[in-house]
Order: C-alpha cells, then sequence, then structure tokens
C-alpha cells in the first residue's frame, strides 16, 4: 500500500490527510462537505496527488454512523476502507507531540500516520444489515428506557391519587390496570363509578379474566383509599399511561421487525438470547469473522478484566475494564443472567462461583465470559447451541 489516507469525521465536514509510504505528507487538512459535492472533491483531489483506488487505504474512526455513506461511497470506487477504536488513536497522535494541538487536520494526518506504521486496524466490511440491526437495537432500548421513566413517574402520581391501587392487579400497568388508570385517574373518580361500569372497562381490556367481584374489589378500596383527588395529577396519569402504551405498542412493532432482520440466526437458540438481546448482541459484534476467539469478544464488550501491576506490586482486585462496548455489554448481561437460569453448565458455573463467595453480579460477570465462548463458537460455525444436558 502506497498511499495512506486518514479521514477525520464530522456531522458536516470531513477532514482528509494523505502520507506516502516514505512518509512524506501529499496532503494535509483538506475538507470537504458530507454530500455529493464534497464525496466527489475528495476523489478528485486524491487523483490529484496520485493516490489511487489501488495502492490505497483509507483509515478512520469508528465513531457510529457519521462515515457510514462516506464509507459506502470509498467502497463502491474501489477504496479499502479500514476502522480503528478511536481510544487508540487519541492515545497514538498525544505521543506524536508534547504540544497540546487537536484539530480536524491533525487528527487525519494522526489516522494516515496509524495506517502507515502498521497500527492495528479492522478492514471494514460492508455489511450495511449490521449496522441497520445495531441501530434498531439500539432504539429499542431507547423505547424500553421511556416506558421504565414513565412508569416511575405514574406511580409516583398514583401513591398520591390512590396508593391502594398497587397489588390490586398483577401488573400495574397491565391491559385492565391502564384503562383503570386512563377512564377514572383517581380512588375518588372510581369510589363515584358503578360496579358495572368498572366490571365492564376491566372486562373491555382484559376479557373474562375479571368479574363483578372484582370490580366490587376495587371500588371498596377506592371509597377507604387515603388518596387526594387532583385535576392535574389525573391529567399527568392519563397522559403517562398513553405514553406507556403508545410506547409498548412501538416496541411490539420493532420487535417483530428485529425478528425479520435476525433471519433465523443460530444465537437466539442460546439459552437466555432471545429475538431482543439476539439482535443487540449480533448488531454489536457486526462481522464476526473478525474476532478470532471468544476472549476477543470479551475484551470487545469490556467485560475482561484490568491488570494493575508495578514493579513487585501486583493488583488483587481486579474490576472490569468498561473500555468496549456498553451497549454489548448491557446485551450479554440480560442474556447470562437469564442463561444461569435455564442451562445445566452455566448454572453450575454460576453457583459455583457463589459458592467461593461471589456476590450475584461477579458470578453473573463470570457467566457471560462462559457465554462469549458459545456466542462465539455458534455464530463461527453457523450451528444451533445444543445445550449440554440433551446432547
Amino acid at each position: 500500500m502506497r498511499y495512506n489516507i486518514g479521514v477525520d469525521l464530522a456531522k458536516r465536514e470531513h477532514s482528509a490527510a494523505v502520507v506516502e509510504q516514505g512518509g512524506e505528507r501529499l496532503l494535509l487538512g483538506f475538507e470537504f462537505k458530507n454530500d455529493e459535492e464534497g464525496f466527489a472533491s475528495l476523489l478528485a483531489k486524491l487523483a490529484e496527488v496520485g493516490a489511487e483506488c489501488e495502492e490505497s487505504g483509507v483509515c478512520l474512526e469508528a465513531t457510529g454512523h457519521y462515515g457510514r455513506n462516506l464509507i459506502a461511497f470509498l467502497e463502491a470506487h474501489g477504496y479499502d476502507v479500514f476502522e480503528v477504536n478511536p481510544l487508540l488513536t487519541s492515545n497514538w497522535r498525544k505521543a506524536m507531540s508534547v504540544r497540546k494541538v487537536k484539530n480536524d487536520a491533525v487528527d487525519a494526518e494522526a489516522l494516515a500516520l496509524w495506517l502507515l506504521a502498521g497500527n492495528p486496524t479492522e478492514r471494514r466490511r460492508a455489511k450495511s444489515e449490521m449496522d441497520d440491526l445495531r441501530s434498531l437495537s439500539r432504539s429499542r432500548t431507547s423505547l424500553s428506557h421511556i416506558v421504565g421513566d414513565c412508569k416511575r413517574k405514574a406511580h409516583a402520581v398514583i401513591d398520591v391519587v390512590f396508593p391502594e391501587f398497587h397489588g390490586f392487579f398483577s401488573d400495574d400497568f397491565g391491559k385492565a390496570a391502564c384503562y383503570v388508570m386512563r377512564k377514572w385517574g383517581s380512588a375518588a373518580n372510581v369510589a363515584r363509578a358503578r360496579v358495572d361500569s368498572i366490571e365492564k372497562a376491566m372486562r373491555e381490556a382484559a376479557g373474562r379474566k375479571f368479574g363483578r367481584e372484582d370490580a366490587e374489589r376495587l371500588k371498596a378500596l377506592a371509597k377507604s383509599s387515603v388518596g387526594q383527588p387532583s385535576g392535574p395529577l389525573e391529567f399527568q396519569l392519563r397522559q403517562l399511561v398513553a405514553q406507556i402504551e403508545f410506547t409498548q405498542g412501538q416496541m411490539k412493532e420493532l420487535d417483530a421487525e428485529l425478528e425479520g432482520l435476525l433471519g433465523g440466526s443460530p444465537i437466539t437458540t442460546i439459552p437466555g438470547v432471545g429475538t431482543v438481546c439476539g439482535a443487540g448482541i449480533l448488531g454489536e459484534i457486526g462481522d464476526a469473522s473478525r474476532f478470532s476467539s471468544a476472549a476477543q469478544i470479551v475484551a470487545f464488550a469490556g467485560c475482561d478484566p484490568s491488570v494493575f501491576e508495578s514493579g513487585e506490586f501486583e493488583g488483587t482486585r481486579a474490576h472490569l475494564s468498561k473500555r468496549g462496548s456498553p451497549h454489548l455489554r448491557w446485551y450479554l448481561w440480560l442474556a447470562a443472567d437469564r442463561a444461569r437460569m435455564s442451562d445445566p453448565v452455566l448454572r453450575g458455573y454460576y453457583l459455583k462461583k457463589r459458592s467461593e463467595g461471589k456476590c450475584h453480579k461477579v458470578a453473573v460477570s463470570a457467566v457471560v465470559r462462559k457465554l462469549c465462548a458459545i456466542i462465539f463458537a455458534v455464530l463461527r460455525d453457523n450451528k444451533p447451541y445444543v445445550c449440554p444436558a440433551a446432547a
């Protein structure tokens, strides 16, 4: 590779630098817009300095979606595109000079020099479907957080207007519970309602699961409630419930879309890994072939132990490095916490750690590393997971 091209990505304008194999700077601080005209000007500038696609490599940082369109454009024009962890290039840039200089031109040059020095890079593989999967999975997580936040706020309102409501339904935000909250909004309003109306409302929401006795019991609770009626709080509760129901509907649609994108991936055959976790893990990992071992997936998720040693001192309390993808770490944690209850091998390993005096979180973290080995094998061989007990 004769020409090393570094591109510092941004939202509206990128910056490019070209360093020849001998170390000569052919182009520094060339800025171009993140649009068709800007991309064309980059190609023209690269051609001007002789950096044709056959002899060039492009290095950029893995910074989310900002470079997705540029990567597709460069690959379509024959350029090899490589990605690098921003944490590595940040330290590399600081080591280039004792002066504290940070701008787009310096960043682009540092990326070109990183490629020239033969530092670790990953060839960008055109897997746009994985990018889509990652984006939708993160969107699903965001919606889940919205629902959780609304539920916490709704609980705070219920504590004032109808505290006895908690525990009457098996789920405070099930269909029947939400219907009652939207229709009446406080203990005072439920107490004034007819039993027939309450029974009809609960039946419309949840079918024959509820009867007249349930309606009478709810009305009795409302009559003896210490809750204080409040028009503004009732209004807030109705809005929160409507937001919860709407967002949960969006989540169901998103789950169906994620299932379609998974395309029957064998990852969902692993205990604890359903559609949501499976889509999240696959989206964050991307092309599994870029990992040569399960340990690399563990490190990519930031689930590897940090090392602190100096001279004769060796740290004995190693925490997780948490230098990887926080999203992947979260999905793996959820999957591991479920898998340790259903998979006999992982359950045995979890209990072993607990018997050694490890707390629940530390034991589940150990299960995460075991789970990564299973995920690596399933994705590498593209075969369903077979539970050891059933083998």
